[in-house]
């Protein structure tokens, strides 16, 4: 079991990789495309939709275990969230947009 100190490390770290993903992200024009087009189609849908993309995933099967946001794919309502077991686009820290055929198929985890 872990200490607490190894849980806020973890913490510090989600938070540090979540700035550095809002950094690329707002310097990405293409990806900053996708997310408008996806608020423009959801929103009458979701009036609560944040102004930034802000659910990181980790593709897990993929070289090096990359990490990125998810800027559009299939919104589910009720849950509040992507459902990532659907075809989803997301924006790598390496600022490469990608995409992914959902968690069915590819390894892939919500952070």
């Amino acid at each position: 079991m872990g200490s607490v100190s190894d849980y806020a490390d973890l913490g510090i770290t989600r938070l540090a990789m979540k700035a550095d993903l809002a950094r690329t992200f707002a310097c990405s024009r293409p990806a900053r495309g996708i997310w408008n087009r996806h608020l423009r189609q959801r929103l009458a849908q979701a009036e609560d939709d944040p102004p930034i993309p802000q659910s990181a995933v980790r593709l897990y099967e993929r070289p090096g275990r990359p990490v990125g946001l998810v800027i559009d794919g299939r919104w589910e309502g009720q849950l509040g969230n992507w459902d990532l077991s659907y075809p989803a686009t997301i924006l790598l820290s390496t600022g490469k947009i990608t995409t992914t055929p959902g968690c069915v198929a590819e390894g892939l985890e919500e952070l």
